[in-house]
């Protein structure tokens, strides 16, 4: 993804290297287009053009266990890119210039 694929700027969180971060990255590649996964060895950047989702539904599907936002997410993310909305329901990094979004819906848009 870059400027000149017309991909846009890339927003998502920066995770530390573990198998939930894994999952959250899957769960990330599940529910948004054009992701880009950079591999920095202790860290996971994960960018998706402009707008980027997560459900807390998708995250408990992939893991099998009950997830709690917030509080579980932030415990392998380090830093993120964009604006961030969390709610109990899930997260979406955004650019400053696009509205606000529901990540609520997600559960049922995957």
């Amino acid at each position: 993804m870059s400027a000149s694929d017309g991909a846009g700027v890339g927003v998502g969180p920066v995770l530390h290297a573990t198998p939930f971060a894994q999952a959250v990255v899957s769960v990330i590649e599940d529910e948004n287009e054009h992701v880009l996964v950079q591999d920095e060895g202790a860290y996971l950047r994960v960018l998706a053009p402009r707008v980027c989702r997560l459900s807390r539904a998708g995250l408990e599907d992939a893991t099998g266990t009950a997830i709690r936002f917030p509080g579980d997410l932030e415990i392998v993310m380090s830093s993120f890119t964009g604006v961030m909305q969390l709610t109990d329901d899930g997260a979406v990094w955004r650019l400053a210039s696009e509205p606000s979004v529901d990540p609520a819906p997600l559960a049922g848009d995957r």
